[in-house]
């Protein structure tokens, strides 16, 4: 009987994990198609040319990036999905990389 519980626990937190893994919309660490997949850009993005980055990478998700706030090197941005929040992300111009703020 102990062990009936102890199965039906993992298999409740494995359901969990992996429902929670398929709704993040931005893989930790992904990359513009800006730059290469080394995390390398020629040269740092300028803000236009980051917005635009930004706003292509999500959109082909069928995302909308919103509020993008510059920080130096960095563009913060909100991602939504049919009007609700589902992520904000920190876009790294010099590199071209993306990473989730959560």
């Amino acid at each position: 009987m102990p062990m009936t519980y102890i199965i039906s626990a993992m298999l409740f937190l494995l359901t969990a994990t992996v429902s929670y893994a398929a709704d993040r919309v931005t893989p930790y660490g992904d990359y513009s198609q800006w730059c290469s997949a080394y995390g390398t850009c020629r040269e740092s993005l300028g803000p236009s040319e980051a917005e635009r980055a930004i706003a292509g990478y999500f959109g082909s998700k069928g995302l909308r990036a919103t509020n993008m706030k510059h920080k130096e090197r960095f563009i913060e941005a909100d991602i939504y999905r049919d009007n609700r929040l589902v992520d904000r992300i920190l876009f790294d111009r010099k590199t071209g990389r993306i990473r989730s703020t959560y």
